[in-house]
């Protein structure tokens, strides 16, 4: 009795596509090639900064900052690519817009624009944007600035926002450090049995208010920026926070506000590279394999 076997026993090896903009899948192509099943990440954009500030050494001489925009969320769903009609519309989240800044009236300053949406043939695979950070509403040296950080997005959802909590400003002082602020909270992450893995972006660290010639000794300090997607248990998946910094125009310390963290797709592309962190654009990346 002879056994003959039809087709090839050769497998592709696992393959990662980065799609850099909103485009098309096919995927009867990569069926055509051999592969048979996908492992796709979805991050949205982080939003963008608030306006502030900036009176140029002049008049009330102060340099206040708008908030930082929260991280964008993260989404990881597997699946048969025999389930996916072809065409899979790709949208890739875009980062929000910066807010306006002004030389001298709180008024004409504005919030940053939302991060925008990523997502992998609609509802398959999906991660909000984070929210803009708040412009700065005032120029005082004694009250609050009200330059909060932005919401951070989330995993299978569509609407910007949805992760952690934004930090919240503090209130200056004209000659000391004042009240300070509330740092931008971390995102969660879980494991969902329906819906895959789930993150948020981490919130957006609040602005600070500085003055020139003041140095380090004066109004009040911006709060940090939460982690992305934070799991204590896999270092790959989140995005770390960051911490204010100084101006150099004015010389003032600590009045940037920190960054807001997005997440990685390491389990799905092996590095370390950030996506969807506050001001930064989102990615969607798919890894196939044939099983």
């Amino acid at each position: 009795m002879r056994i003959e076997l039809s087709g090839s026993l050769i497998r592709p090896d696992p393959l990662v596509v980065k799609f850099n903009a909103s485009q098309n899948f096919n995927p009867q192509q990569y069926i055509d090639m051999g592969f048979t099943h996908f492992d796709v990440v979805c991050i949205g954009g982080g939003g963008g900064k608030g306006g502030g500030i900036d009176t140029a050494n002049s008049g009330t001489l102060v340099r206040n900052y708008g908030g930082a925009g929260g991280g964008g969320g993260y989404h990881r769903v597997r699946g048969l690519l025999s389930a996916l009609p072809n065409p899979s519309p790709v949208v890739v989240g875009a980062a929000g817009t910066p807010g306006t800044d002004h030389a001298s009236n709180p008024a004409s300053t504005t919030d940053g624009g939302d991060g925008g949406v990523s997502t992998f043939n609609g509802a398959t695979c999906r991660a909000s944007g984070g929210k803009g950070g708040k412009r700065a509403q005032s120029n005082s040296l004694t009250v609050t600035t009200q330059a909060n950080g932005g919401d951070g997005g989330l995993g299978n959802r569509v609407a910007a926002g949805g992760g952690a909590a934004g930090g919240t400003a503090g209130t200056p002082t004209a000659t000391g450090p004042g009240t300070v602020g509330v740092a931008g909270t971390d995102g969660t992450f879980v494991h969902d049995v329906l819906y895959g893995d789930i993150g948020q972006g981490g919130g957006g660290g609040a602005g600070g208010v500085g003055k020139y010639g003041a140095g380090g000794t004066c109004c009040n300090a911006a709060t940090n920026g939460g982690r992305g997607s934070y799991n204590p248990g896999d270092t790959s998946v989140y995005s770390p926070g960051g911490t204010p910094g100084n101006d150099a125009a004015s010389g003032s310390q600590n009045v940037t506000p920190g960054s807001a963290g997005g997440a990685k797709a390491s389990p799905v592309n092996g590095l370390p590279y950030l996506f969807g962190q506050s001001s930064q654009p989102g990615t969607v990346i798919i890894r196939l394999t044939a099983e």
